[in-house]
């Protein structure tokens, strides 16, 4: 048409350029709509970043379980297991979820870097001075596994370890309780696991 010499403010032209642009707009919106149904993962990244996380963890939940491949599943699986963490300080399902995507990418050592930020983070609060001690053990013992078994964290989580290792417990706490260095004991608080105790 604007070949043959119709302009912009033509009539006509005006009528078919708003029709297109309608049309255009309807079908834009089919496509996305269409992809997002088809692609929830895509979804949950969006509503994490508008801050809206316990509608991303359905989406994450939605992905994970239409995802065949263990690979891709083990990322979504992490995805999940940092929102519960960071976003909504749901400790124990963000460990089980953690522990679920290490399980199908072996030799991963980011979910356990994930685990030992949890304790790293919540010791202050895991009781009395000695159990916030043990928690920062727990927290090493999973930064130094990570460490042994993915080279591609084995910085980030020495880093880890030299920053938690100034506040392992001293002597004169385990004296006190007659533990000795190398006996077990239990963390206790939400963390229930074992350490080997360490001191400075």
């Amino acid at each position: 048409m604007k070949e043959k010499g119709c302009g912009e403010d033509d009539e006509f032209m005006v009528q078919l350029n708003t029709q297109w642009g309608k049309y255009a707009a309807q079908e834009n919106e089919r496509i996305q709509s269409e992809y997002e149904a088809n692609n929830p993962a895509y979804v949950a990244k969006k509503l994490y970043e508008e801050g809206k996380f316990g509608e991303a963890l359905e989406k994450y939940d939605e992905a994970i379980s239409g995802e065949t491949d263990p690979q891709k599943k083990a990322l979504l699986l992490f995805g999940k297991a940092s929102i519960q963490f960071r976003k909504l300080g749901q400790y124990g399902a963000a460990r089980a979820t953690a522990y679920e995507a290490a399980k199908l990418k072996p030799n991963w050592g980011r979910p356990y870097m994930l685990i030992g930020d949890m304790y790293g983070k919540t010791a202050g609060s895991c009781g009395d001075s000695w159990t916030q001690r043990l928690a920062i053990i727990a927290a090493i013992d999973k930064y130094a596994y990570a460490r042994s078994i993915d080279g591609e964290v084995a910085g980030e989580a020495s880093g880890r370890i030299g920053t938690y290792s100034r506040s392992l417990p001293d002597q004169e706490m385990g004296f006190m309780r007659g533990v000795k260095e190398g006996q077990s004991a239990s963390v206790g608080c939400w963390i229930g696991e074992s350490v080997r105790v360490r001191y400075k």
